[in-house]
């Protein structure tokens, strides 16, 4: 088993690009230039090292540099220093605590999400997309139950599954992720990304 540090190390190399996502695309840089409802906002590859090559953009403060801004915490979740290989903040998450992001643009294309977490094995995370209806009703859609895996490590890529309503919407719709521990165990999690596929 790869020791704690070069396993850092190693993740940090295929992270580098995602620190840059929060910032506004620059000329030359990839963006989600077909999600043709949402706006432009700048892509990379952050999960490549683990044969993800697909592009991702962060969710809203989905890095929590900002410490949090936009998200709404719950039960003593908290934005703490350190603890994340991924960057010099991440979402810290107790038993009976809940996390929502600031709302954020989708399209149909938009079909998954995934980030990094850190939790014992016995910890469970759900993950929920929060969206309003066609008829102005809110409403909850469960996208993932994770289990930890007791080191920093990517989560499996979670569908989106409401963003084939975006279709009927000019193609935009606005949902925020909620994360909220399922159990007594204790969840950190950094690095929230959206994948805005693109057909060849």
């Amino acid at each position: 088993m790869i020791a704690i540090a070069a396993r850092c190390r190693f993740l940090l190399a295929g992270f580098a690009a995602a620190a840059m996502l929060a910032a506004p695309a620059s000329a030359g840089a990839a963006t989600t230039g077909d999600a043709a409802g949402c706006p432009d906002v700048a892509v990379s590859q952050p999960f490549a090292a683990w044969g993800d090559t697909a592009d991702y953009f962060l969710a809203p403060d989905g890095g929590f540099e900002g410490g949090g801004d936009g998200w709404a915490l719950r039960g003593r979740a908290a934005v703490v220093g350190g603890g994340s290989p991924y960057g010099a903040r991440s979402l810290l998450l107790p038993a009976g605590s809940a996390a929502t992001s600031a709302p954020f643009c989708i399209g149909v294309e938009h079909r998954a999400m995934r980030f990094v977490a850190s939790a014992a094995t016995s910890s469970e995370l759900d993950v929920d997309v929060l969206y309003t209806d066609a008829r102005g009703k809110s409403r909850s859609e469960r996208i993932g139950e994770l289990s930890g895996t007791g080191d920093w490590a990517p989560t499996d890529v979670m569908a989106m599954l409401v963003n084939t309503l975006a279709a009927e919407r000019g193609n935009a719709m606005t949902v925020q992720i909620r994360v909220a521990p399922h159990g007594s165990g204790s969840w950190a999690i950094d690095d929230v990304l959206v994948d805005p596929y693109k057909g060849g």
